[in-house]
């Protein structure tokens, strides 16, 4: 329950019996309703609505995606920031009111979950100690890249730090030697 109450997605759902004693208010049978996620669980434990999946949760859209990712090597595809915690919970908990197989939908959410992972620690490879483009990632998969990108931009840092250190100094002792031939 608490992992519920902390998360502010909101989704359509289809009641499909009038509430008993409802917490949220106007929910009518067969009409669909804006609610919190956690509110929507819930009530679909209970029995008295169908949530209604986002868009992109089908097999076409996703596959659409993954032939993105694969034909644009450099950048990510557009997809939800929280796709992967979103979809995580639809496939356990509402696997009844998707549109396709869950096993398809399991086997290409993976199938993009992988190459996503992929391209992300081949974008490792062009850090530097200043930034890093995330653009198109979404939280959970930042949050998996975050031990390897972190200590690796801070000895970057350090070592621009150095280098710029030693730089400077080099040019101070140059400045030096011209000053003293004078």
């Amino acid at each position: 329950m608490y992992l519920y109450k902390n998360l502010q997605f909101t989704i359509s759902i289809l009641t499909t019996t009038p509430p008993q004693q409802a917490t949220v208010p106007n929910l009518r049978a067969m009409r669909r309703e804006k609610v919190p996620l956690w509110v929507a669980l819930i009530l679909k434990a209970q029995g008295k609505c169908n949530i209604v999946p986002p868009k992109w949760l089908n097999v076409n859209y996703l596959k659409e995606k993954y032939d993105d990712e694969i034909r644009k090597p450099a950048q990510f595809s557009d997809l939800p920031w929280n796709w992967l915690e979103l979809s995580k919970i639809l496939l356990t908990k509402a696997p009844d009111d998707l549109p396709d197989a869950v096993s398809d939908l399991r086997s290409i959410i993976q199938d993009l979950r992988e190459i996503r992972l992929i391209k992300s620690r081949k974008g490792l490879k062009e850090l530097n100690e200043s930034n890093i483009a995330l653009n198109g990632l979404s939280l959970m998969e930042i949050n998996e890249i975050r031990p390897f990108v972190l200590p690796v931009m801070n000895k970057l840092r350090q070592l621009h730090d150095t280098t710029v250190k030693h730089d400077s100094g080099t040019n101070e002792e140059n400045m030096a030697d011209v000053s003293d031939d004078e």
